[in-house]
């Protein structure tokens, strides 16, 4: 076993560790089979620090064909080259809804007249049922897991907490593994979270350790290639343990980050008024602050907008799956890896080109692709091609296919 890979392990179970003992449980998974992704197996992932490094990656692609080039190829020391065509994949992206089914999430919402207060005092829904917190949200997440299945390379997973039947429970394993998002486990994730009925406490510091640790132990197995994100929502404050905070803020969120490339979205929904710093460091501390000057201070409580905050909100429900969309989109990233060439051979980088069902895509990096680019561009690395604006969106509709040409290779010599 290679010392990342020990590393691997002893961090997942350090997670594991650190917060069972204590008002925790681990139910079986439900719904969602044996664990593990039906995409094969990647290569874990690297273990650069502070920069979000990919925790998986989604295959080098298959050498699919290899013509005679011409002559003059760019460095080539004998005056001729090959080319090849490679096929391009998306990048994995592997998500895990951390969902808060608190008593709390009964409630209907303030902007429909049932203050954070009355909620506290009597959480059950005071004015309509059927447009309760959790409604609302459940019917979010389902057509935000909808949407998400028309996507390549994309796998779900759902945990509630706290557990059912507890009030500060915690389980590593979730109610729905994280698999391929098809047909079956869209299904599914949707017969589950009909199961589902709010009660209890907030143990959002427990759950989110142990989420971690499930993507972790994950990892460590080789399963579940490509990015990892954990999607946190809550209405509220840690309530169970809130001497978790500070290693959970400190150590457990930026490790799972920064280590591994974990990425935590935040969305604080109605009634987690008094979270927003914390909330705000979560996702500030996961890689996923809305901007570089958002607010992150521990304190006051009720100041933070790193996150999606959806507090303030008059329009919950659509501001909800407006978030969830805007989390799919920043989740489904538009990478490919640039494939290894054959053997004995070395890449021109000058000479590469990318396709997108036949037709060739422009390289354009002139800019960011968050700031314009409408095209492909490598990364300063060069491990990995961005595609940049309408080429992304092209690349992540169905039945989309897209290949690598690497135009002149070049003998090693």
């Amino acid at each position: 076993m290679s010392p990342y890979r020990t590393t691997l392990v002893a961090l997942s179970s350090v997670l594991a560790l650190a917060y069972f003992g204590c008002s925790s449980s681990d139910g079986g998974g439900g719904g969602g089979g044996n664990g593990g992704s039906a995409n094969g197996a990647g290569n874990g992932g690297t273990s650069g620090t502070g920069t979000g490094a990919s925790s998986g990656n989604g295959g080098t692609g298959n050498i699919i064909s290899t013509d005679g080039g011409g002559t003059g190829g760019s460095g080539a020391t004998d005056g001729g080259c090959t080319s090849a065509t490679a096929i391009g994949e998306l990048v994995p992206a592997n998500l895990l809804f951390l969902i808060d089914r608190s008593g709390s999430m009964n409630c209907n919402l303030p902007s429909d007249g049932q203050s954070t207060a009355q909620c506290e005092a009597q959480p059950i829904p005071l004015i309509d049922p059927n447009t309760s917190k959790w409604i609302l949200t459940r019917n979010a997440l389902k057509q935000a897991i909808s949407d998400l299945q028309t996507a390549p390379n994309v796998s779900a997973g759902l945990t509630m907490f706290p557990v059912d039947g507890t009030d500060c429970g915690v389980q590593q394993t979730p109610n729905i593994l994280v698999q391929q998002l098809d047909a079956t486990q869209n299904t599914n994730l949707d017969n589950f979270l009909d199961t589902v009925t709010p009660k209890g406490n907030t143990p959002l510091a427990g759950a989110t350790i142990l989420s971690y640790a499930y993507l972790l132990d994950q990892l460590s197995k080789s399963n579940l290639p490509g990015n990892k994100f954990v999607v946190l929502l809550t209405d509220g404050f840690e309530t169970c343990k809130p001497d978790e905070i500070p290693k959970l803020l400190g150590k457990d969120v930026p490790d799972a980050y920064g280590l591994l490339g974990i990425r935590t979205f935040v969305i604080g929904v109605p009634g987690s008024e008094d979270g927003r710093a914390l909330l705000s460091q979560i996702a500030y501390e996961g890689g996923t602050a809305k901007s570089s000057t958002c607010v992150h201070n521990a304190s006051p409580a009720d100041v933070g907008d790193c996150h999606f905050d959806m507090t303030t909100s008059q329009n919950f429900g659509q501001d909800l799956k407006d978030a969830l969309t805007a989390i799919s989109g920043a989740a489904l990233a538009c990478e490919i890896d640039v494939p290894a060439p054959p053997p004995g051979k070395k890449i021109d980088f000058d000479q590469i080109g990318v396709q997108l069902n036949g037709g060739d895509i422009t390289k354009d990096d002139s800019v960011a692709c968050d700031q314009g680019a409408n095209g492909w561009q490598l990364t300063s690395d060069k491990k990995k091609i961005l595609l940049c604006g309408s080429a992304c969106d092209d690349a992540k509709k169905p039945n989309a296919e897209l290949k690598v040409v690497l135009g002149c290779l070049q003998d090693i010599r």
